[in-house]
């Protein structure tokens, strides 16, 4: 039976946690997003929130949709780390259900939740996100949740919420679209439909940066999924999975909502397609050397906007650093000109920009006190450019439209390097972050971009595929699975294992 002006709980949480990075801490999250109560709508009604975009897109969609009232209860959410301190989400969970508790009867929740955190403690914190808001709603109304496609997904979370939703765009450009769907599906729920639901996972634990979704194998099953919505099968979420996490949970995931066999049968149809062409998820990388040899040809012919180095392994949209310095040590010794790179992560040393001031030429150790196998300590002379405190508006790309907090930033000049210094662990994905400090992209011959994949959807303008070497370099996001020291990760699982076997699941 439906309720004129249902009462709509909104909560989350947003970790991509890397196994091997340094544990994500409570003043992570609350130095990045952190908002309880009424707090939330505030923020999801400006124009450049500091939130995860789906809640926008979800608010403004049962707005769009008819009476409802919303419930804020608690967002936070903070960019790819470690391990989630297991203390702090403890704090988070218990100050959820308090705040539940007291929030009167509700006809339903939304859960905005990336859906690939582990814990100090925990290989599924995300599920225990879900029971919670599962014991909250009861067994008869409806959990809809929204999760990244990077997601691991747990049997807890799937027994759990009535429908996951995931991203379908790698970079990830349709947060406010995947709200708004889960809207859109929480208004069916709410007016008595309920749906079979259809999960299987596959033993493909698949390097990032083969989930992109313009071409490759993934890019196929999504379409191949959205080709079949319809009435009877409102929602499929292929969902891609994070290996970084190094836990169980880990693996292409396919979940399916709808009416009859058709959830099964899809879901069947796409885990058999995943198994089929599982060599597609295994990963080709430029040699440095290649790479450095390219940028250098560039310079020396003053070619605009020749080519792109992707340094995949030190993203830190992937729990990375933003610190490494193999590219940056054979530019400088190369001496390639005209090479723009972002976002090196090094606060002390934009402390020492900001200091000396804009147009100073200082002597600065990148690195200082902070070296380790990934990035050593570099002494460089630079000259200051432009000085910034860090808050961007995105202009294209994953973050288009939403405030970025960089900290304190520098451009600086390192011989042909021109470089953005950060404090904050941010990967580079829009050239907004270049553009507030005085920098033109496409007048350079060269881009070196700290990020997966994200950064593709920002400088296309510029950088097409065929533009874009992804560099094997050292870092703590490599897709070369075969050099981490994995403990939880299911074994065997497909490209890391050559030898795994698997007998896809049929739809009886």
């Amino acid at each position: 039976m439906s309720v004129t002006c249902p009462r709509i709980a909104i909560l989350g949480i947003h970790l991509e946690s890397n196994a091997f990075a340094p544990v994500t801490t409570r003043a992570d999250f609350r130095a990045s997003c952190y908002f309880e109560g009424d707090a939330m709508l505030v923020e999801a009604a400006k124009r450049a929130p500091a939130m995860p975009m789906e809640i926008p897109g979800f608010v403004g969609a049962m707005n769009a949709s008819g009476p409802w009232e919303p419930v804020p209860i608690l967002i936070t959410s903070v960019e790819p780390g470690g391990p989630a301190d297991q203390a702090f989400i403890d704090e988070v969970l218990e100050r959820m259900r308090a705040l539940l508790a007291v929030s009167g009867t509700l006809e339903g929740i939304y859960v905005s939740n990336h859906g690939a955190m582990v814990s100090t403690t925990d290989t599924d914190p995300d599920g225990a996100l879900y029971a919670l808001a599962r014991e909250a709603a009861g067994t008869d109304r409806p959990v809809v949740a929204t999760v990244d496609l990077h997601a691991n997904i747990s049997q807890r979370m799937v027994e759990s919420a009535d429908v996951i939703i995931s991203y379908r765009t790698n970079p990830h450009v349709d947060r406010r679209e995947r709200g708004a769907e889960a809207a859109s599906v929480l208004r069916r729920l709410l007016a008595g439909e309920r749906f079979e639901k259809t999960f299987i996972r596959t033993p493909i634990v698949a390097p990032t940066v083969t989930l992109l979704t313009a071409r490759g194998a993934y890019a196929d099953m999504i379409a191949e999924g959205q080709r079949h919505i319809g009435p009877d099968l409102p929602v499929v979420s292929v969902v891609g999975g994070f290996g970084f996490a190094d836990a169980p949970e880990a693996g292409i995931s396919i979940l399916t909502y709808g009416h009859g066999r058709r959830p099964r049968e899809v879901a069947a149809k796409l885990a058999q397609f995943a198994w089929a062409e599982r060599d597609r998820f295994k990963v080709k990388l430029t040699s440095l050397e290649q790479a450095i040899g390219r940028a250098l040809e560039a310079g020396q012919a003053r070619e605009r906007t020749a080519v792109c180095l992707a340094d995949v392994a030190d993203n830190p949209g992937g729990g990375a650093r933003g610190n490494t310095t193999d590219i940056l040590e054979r530019l400088i010794a190369a001496n390639v000109q005209r090479v723009l790179l972002g976002n090196f992560v090094d606060a002390a040393a934009a402390a020492l920009c900001h200091a000396a001031g804009a147009g100073a030429r200082i002597h600065v150790v990148l690195n200082a006190g902070r070296a380790d196998a990934h990035a050593r300590e570099i002494p460089v002379d630079l000259e200051v450019l432009a000085l910034s405190g860090g808050v961007v508006v995105g202009r294209r790309g994953v973050n288009a439209g939403r405030t970025v907090h960089l900290g304190p930033s520098a451009a600086v000049r390192i011989g042909g390097v021109t470089m953005l210094i950060c404090s904050r662990r941010v990967q580079c994905a829009d050239p907004a972050y270049f553009e507030s400090l005085g920098i033109d992209v496409g007048s350079y011959s060269s881009l070196v971009v700290k990020s997966r994949g994200h950064f593709r959807a920002g400088f296309d303008e510029w950088y097409p595929d065929e533009r874009i070497l992804e560099v094997d370099a050292a870092g703590l996001t490599s897709p070369m699975f075969e050099r981490y020291p994995w403990k939880a990760l299911p074994r065997p699982v497909w490209p890391l294992d050559p030898n795994t076997r698997w007998t896809p699941p049929t739809a009886e």
